[in-house]
């Protein structure tokens, strides 16, 4: 990867007619060569319209795109999307079901000009990338849904953009296949070097592809960061619900420490100026140790393969989950106590939820 600016996104601000809120408010990043970003966020929140502004088939209210040193989109003026070098992957695939695959990868190498020798060469090195060589005369109908998206992204790749947009590639596709071809598409793309944009609404996708992260809401990118940093120090209380499985404890302030009903933490020096929140504590940071004494009782489990997911009921009626390896197996009704992996714990201001239910202060994976 080199230290050159591909991408940069400065100031963008998109309203749509008819409409009272702004679609886009205000969004500036920058994307190095080769890099990955994820954006992330809920539907609606903006990812497929930012995606849409940057491959050209909307116009920004406000603010300017700059891709490999040139201006693609203004106020003023739009270069048209098939003259922006950037491919674009769909979460339909968008194949040609009348042409062959290798006439769907050589389609959007019309506009370059090139030979037939050349076209041939590129179809061959764009199948190889994603695996499938020798498949050149089938068409998309006889090929499974993972092998139909391998091959728009061949399609993408053949033109060797500066920018590959894709937009939830893998929401059609079942588990297994999507864990295999999430790992194949990072690969491929970090194997050529080309800078790549993937909209997800999955936060474990977007942890494993992507070299940068982009949480979106309303709008807005909350966080911009590794994918890491997003996860271990979220910004907000929004990004530390979307991206974690977390739970969100009552907490008040007692000198030192943090007092919550299932334990206390020793409260950092930064948060000296607030008396009370909610204390944030991942369900893989919690240990459950059976306690014919203990407080807090285990009202569900269920079991996710590699791991069991706990409900526990704390004596106020709250309830929070746990995650933990198969070693820990314990019954529905058994009464623990909590001991939490050493961290320093994060707070968040108290924020009222007209839609949970009045004693659920934790939110399921999503």
């Amino acid at each position: 990867m080199t230290d050159s600016i591909i991408l940069q996104v400065d100031q963008i601000v998109k309203r749509f007619l008819n409409h009272t809120t702004v679609a886009i408010d205000q969004v500036s990043f920058k994307l190095m060569q080769g890099e990955i970003l994820g954006l992330l966020g809920p539907s609606g929140c903006g990812k497929t319209t930012l995606l849409r502004l940057i491959a050209g088939f909307e116009q920004p209210s406000v603010g300017t795109i700059e891709l490999a040193g040139n201006i693609i989109a203004s106020p003023y003026e739009v270069i048209p999307p098939e003259y922006r070098n950037t491919g674009m992957v769909f979460q339909d695939y968008a194949l040609f079901p009348h042409l062959n695959i290798a006439n769907n990868i050589s389609f959007g190498l019309k506009k370059k000009k090139l030979s037939r020798n050349e076209v041939k060469q590129r179809i061959s090195e764009a199948l190889a990338l994603v695996g499938l060589e020798g498949l050149e005369k089938r068409y998309p109908h006889q090929l499974s849904g993972g092998q139909q998206q391998r091959v728009a992204l061949a399609r993408a790749l053949a033109p060797k953009p500066s920018l590959i947009l894709l937009d939830e590639p893998l929401s059609n596709l079942d588990v297994q296949v999507r864990l295999q071809l999430r790992h194949e598409i990072r690969h491929v793309l970090k194997g050529t070097g080309i800078t790549a944009i993937f909209v997800t609404h999955d936060q474990e996708e977007a942890l494993a592809i992507s070299d940068k992260i982009g949480v979106m809401s309303y709008g807005k990118i909350e966080q911009f960061g590794t994918p890491e940093e997003v996860y271990t120090h979220p910004s907000s209380r929004f990004v530390a619900e979307f991206v974690t499985q977390a739970n969100f404890i009552p907490a008040k302030r007692k000198g030192k420490f943090w007092i919550t009903e299932i334990g206390q933490w020793e409260a950092p020096s930064s948060f000296e100026n607030i008396a009370e929140g909610d204390l944030m504590v991942r369900q893989e940071d919690i240990m459950l140790h059976p306690d014919d004494t203990g407080e807090i009782v285990i009202c569900d489990r269920q079991f996710l393969g590699r791991e069991y997911c706990y409900c526990l009921k704390t004596p106020s009626g709250c309830q929070i989950q746990a995650r933990t390896s198969l070693q820990t197996q314990l019954l529905i009704g058994t009464r623990v106590k909590l001991a939490i992996t050493p961290h320093s714990p994060q707070v968040f201001p108290v924020i009222s939820f007209k839609t949970h239910k009045k004693k659920e202060i934790s939110l399921l994976p999503m």
